[in-house]
């Protein structure tokens, strides 16, 4: 008896391990499922914030190309702001240029300038990345703990311009932990594919050192590790679609394992209390054997008592029959709690303090019908059913159902719970069923992480569906996008091809065959330095060009390229590497544009700039020589007037030799103010021979002492109807072109004279200005292209191709003609035909010197040029008016403000540093109405149209002073 209640005891306490052991296992399983949907949770929202960060990089770049970088990183700020405050995954965002510095921020303009080319996650999108990802970062405590995420921005040669920079915060996995409720010791991680840590939770103490790198062995999977206080942990990790990072979720094993630890302890204290009631009953057993042996002994005396013992003993076995089957079943379910329902009386009895929690009476017996008022409604039928076929032996029982609902409070209904019941039947050796011993157990929370589970796979469906859907709208647009791509590539005037990274020519479009004549399929396959279209001399240089950008590099220059025809043309020529997924160089697109005649263009617009630029000199020389005449001028009226009335006549001798100086130095600067300005022609009556006696002296500076000049122009010839500035300048071309020719000197001659119009012209006859030279003459070719604008046969630098183009154009906008007639080595003859004048020239005679009329009244003089303002002043002064100066327009304003006597009249200069001279007068129309100005100016206009104050040329006389400040007091009164 005592070998068979210890069996009983180690067969009882290994299946008690047993049940442990897989307990155990199954908590383990649980928890490493928990830490890899807690990884795949994290992975997805992670994957989510990722693309927040890629659209709002797209709306930066959208407001980059509408406002541009400078203006958003200063008036446009606050739309920066705005982006990422309505972003709760963004904590903050910058903008880069392509050195590294701050051009824009969402948290205002006091980064603006910052050197930021020393961070780490610029050097990456420097060397040539699209987007990067930051490690951790702590810059100030207000700003905490980020990781970034930045995408670069490239120019058209593939240089950076800009570098989008997006902050990701800490509170974001702050928001994912707090939901998760992972218990203590957990840790959430997200690490780059090098296993740089980019965010972690809990966040590390400010100063501390971050976690090494640990790069983990594949995209999903898991393992055990230790933390840094020693703690064995469950590690579970998912990467994002992208792979560019990885979630990790880590959840300490103690706490993993505490439901089972509790358990343990409980179950360990029932299997405790079962042993010591098999053991109680056991005694009991023993002793009822020893009455029975007692009995033997006396059977005489006591054979009465022998019945009463053995029916005794029969009880007591079947108690422990009983006993041992609870202990199992304890044992099975881990302890949780045990019912016992009699099919006899129909009574229930629950035993466990677990009841209590549900809402159950224990250690008393309940009628079914009782029992069956704490099940839900709608499962007490599955219930009584599986009741009904366990009794019958049908099936065994195991069911799981809800308690009837209790409220929780303030009339709110509280969650369901879930309750497992397990049961076997006990049956009289007749084999009637006489009772039920059953485990009941609490499934709620299996239940509820079921439902997530499936809610989970179900989202998780949809999710796949969408992206199934958007994975074949993706192929579709590809697709349309190829067609696209097929339509530019063969409809754009630009040489286009595809070559392999050797070079081999793989694609080309019907441009570049057009250009050459030939089909695709006869350059396919051949390297692309060997096809039709580069000349010998271009064929290294492509070669090299194909090397560099198999390299990675960008290549651009300006080639050569051949055509069918032959002929030669020039290209702008650049090869651009394609990167595949991997980042080497996987394709190479070369292109080329003609430029052959953008080239002639830039050359002629080169030249045309260079004549404008020389106009605009010429206009400023002329204009600030114009000022030391006027003090040249100014002083030597004032010298003779003032030498009396009977002045020595050496000195009289010097100074009209000085004044005439000066008037050929004022009619010098007439000239070249004429050749700078820009106005319509205003033909009038000019007298020819008149003219080029005044021009000799210039035909012979421009001739130059190796040629010999000769002008014929007699007497008596009628006006021609020209403008006379422009006349003057197309002679001076004409003497230019004809001393170009004759390098080694020669003889120009210039004839006027009257005759009938040239060959095809009906008019009555005209006047005809011939220039003829002895230079080397131009071939048929040369002749006809000669008055093409931009055409010559110089040099670079040398000549503008303008001049003939010039004269040209003067004589058929005068009514006239010209014609060239030329052989080489015969010279070269250049004919102007004008018309003539029907109103007589203009007497040159001289005329007597007028006489500078005296005045009175208060004059104020403005000029910023210290020699013309005294010079001027003494003018003034000497014809009787009192004067006050002023260097600018702003001083003159104050003078007249602060005039306690009016002026008579303001004298000023056009051309002034702040206000000019114009503004000036508007102003004083303004602030001083009926006060008269006097605009002096050495500019030759044009002016604008209507009224406007009085204009003095300058160098003027001390005559023309005083005539011009009569007639202002004049109109002014």
């Amino acid at each position: 008896m005592t070998l068979s209640l210890a069996a009983f005891a180690l067969i009882a306490a290994w299946l008690f391990g047993a049940t442990v052991l897989l307990d155990r296992q199954a908590t383990l399983e649980q928890g490493w499922t928990d830490a890899e949907n807690t990884a795949a949770l994290l992975a997805q929202h992670t994957d989510r914030v990722m693309r927040i960060a890629a659209i709002t990089a797209d709306r930066v770049e959208a407001l980059m190309d509408r406002h541009g970088l400078e203006e958003l990183g200063e008036r446009r700020q606050p739309l920066l702001a705005a982006l990422a405050t309505g972003t709760p995954e963004v904590a903050k965002l910058w903008i880069m240029d392509g050195e590294g510095h701050v051009a824009a921020s969402s948290e205002g303009t006091l980064l603006l300038g910052q050197d930021y080319a020393n961070r780490a996650y610029f050097a990456p999108l420097l060397q040539g990345g699209r987007e990067h990802v930051s490690g951790m970062l702590f810059t100030r405590p207000e700003s905490g703990w980020f990781f970034t995420w930045s995408r670069a921005r490239r120019d058209e040669a593939g240089g950076l311009s800009a570098v989008i920079v997006i902050a990701i915060g800490s509170a974001d996995i702050n928001r994912v932990a707090a939901g998760l409720a992972l218990g203590p010791g957990a840790m959430l991680r997200l690490s780059r594919q090098d296993g740089t840590v980019a965010m972690q939770w809990p966040l590390p103490p400010v100063g501390n050192a971050l976690p090494a790198a640990d790069p983990l062995p594949g995209p999903v999977g898991r393992r055990e590790d230790t933390a840094p206080d020693g703690d064995r942990r469950l590690v579970a990790w998912s990467s994002t679609p992208g792979l560019a990072l990885a979630a990790t979720a880590a959840m300490s094993r103690d706490h993993v394992l505490a439901p089972f630890h509790a358990r343990l302890l409980r179950n360990g204290l029932l299997f405790g209390a079962s042993i010591a009631i098999a053991g109680l009953l056991a005694m009991a057993a023993l002793r009822a054997v020893r009455r029975e042996g007692q009995a033997l002994a006396s059977a005489e005396e006591r054979g009465s008592a022998l019945a009463f013992a053995l029916a005794e003993r029969e009880d007591l076995l079947a108690s422990v029959q009983e006993g041992e089957a609870r202990l199992r079943l304890a044992e099975q379910a881990g302890g949780i709690g045990l019912w016992d329902w009699d099919l006899r009386d129909g009574r229930l009895t629950l035993i466990g303090d677990v009841f209590l929690a549900w809402g159950l009476r224990i250690r008393r017996r309940v009628s079914t019908r009782a029992a069956l008022r704490a099940v839900h409604p709608q499962d007490r039928p599955a219930l009584q059913a599986a009741l009904d076929a366990a009794v019958r032996g049908d099936a065994p029982l195991d069911i799981e159902f809800r308690l009837a609902p209790r409220s929780a409070g303030e009339g709110d209904a509280a969650p369901d719970r879930w309750i497992g019941v397990r049961a076997e039947v006990r049956r009289a050796i007749g084999g009637e069923a006489r009772r039920l011993l059953g485990i009941a157990l609490d499934v709620t929370a299996r239940r509820r992480e079921a439902q997530a589970l499936t809610e989970a796979n179900a989202i998780l469906e949809q999710r796949v569906a969408e992206r199934t859907r958007a994975l074949a709208d993706a192929n579709a647009r590809l697709r349309e996008g190829e067609a696209r791509f097929r339509g530019i590539f063969d409809a754009t005037f630009q040489f286009i091809g595809l070559l392999s990274p050797d070079g081999t020519v793989l694609e080309t479009n019907e441009a570049l065959l057009r250009l050459v004549g030939t089909k695709g399929t006869s350059v396919a396959g051949r390297k692309s330095w060997e096809a039709p279209w580069w000349p010998e001399e271009e064929v290294e240089a492509v070669r090299a060009s194909i090397r560099q950008a198999a390299e990675g590099g960008f290549v651009r220059r300006e080639a050569r390229m051949r055509a069918a025809d032959g002929g030669i043309i020039t290209v702008d020529f650049s090869i651009k590497p394609v990167r595949g997924d991997d980042g080497t160089v996987s394709l190479l697109v070369p292109e080329a544009r003609d430029v052959t005649d953008l080239k002639i263009a830039q050359a002629q617009l080169l030249e045309a700039q260079k004549m404008e630029t020389l106009g605009r000199l010429t206009g400023g020389v002329a204009h600030d020589f114009n000022n030391l005449l006027m003090a040249v001028m100014g002083n030597l009226a004032l010298a003779r007037k003032r030498l009396g009335e009977a002045p020595p006549p050496a000195v009289i001798r010097h100074l009209d030799a000085a004044t005439l100086g000066a008037e050929r130095g004022a009619q010098l600067t007439q000239r070249l103010l004429a050749f700078a300005r820009r106005q319509d022609l205003r033909p009038s009556a000019v007298d020819l021979a008149c003219l080029l006696a005044n021009l000799r002296d210039l035909i012979a500076r421009s001739a130059g002492p190796r040629v010999t000049v000769s002008v014929r122009a007699p007497e008596g010839l009628p006006p021609a109807l020209v403008d006379p500035h422009a006349l003057e300048l197309a002679l001076i071309n004409l003497v230019v072109n004809a001393r170009d020719a004759m390098p080694d000197g020669g003889r120009i001659e210039v004839v006027v004279e009257e005759a009938a119009p040239p060959e095809g012209r009906a008019a009555p006859p005209m006047l005809r200005i011939a220039v003829s030279d002895t230079g080397h003459g131009m071939d048929a070719t040369t002749l006809a292209r000669a008055v093409e604008p931009f055409f010559s046969t110089k040099g670079p630098g040398q000549g503008t191709g303008l001049g003939l183009s010039m004269v040209h154009g003067l004589a058929h906008q005068s009514g006239g003609a010209f014609t060239i007639d030329s052989a080489p080595g015969q010279g070269t003859t250049c004919t102007l035909w004008l018309p003539r004048s029907t109103a007589p020239a203009p007497p040159v005679a001289a005329a007597a010197e007028p006489v500078a009329p005296p005045g009175t009244g208060r004059v104020l003089l403005v000029d910023d040029e210290p020699l013309v303002l005294d010079s001027t002043a003494a003018l003034i002064e000497e014809l009787g008016y009192e004067v006050r100066t002023a260097t600018s327009g702003e001083a003159a304003l104050a003078l007249l403000d602060a005039a306690t006597e009016p002026f008579s009249a303001v004298v000023t200069d056009f051309a002034m540093p702040g206000m000019t001279g114009s503004a000036l007068a508007g102003r004083i129309a303004a602030l001083h109405p009926g006060l008269p100005v006097i605009l002096a100016t050495g500019h030759a206009g044009p002016w604008p149209e209507g009224p406007g104050p009085q204009r003095l040329a300058k160098p003027y006389s001390l005559a023309e002073l005083a005539m011009a400040l009569e007639s202002a007091l004049h109109r002014a009164a």
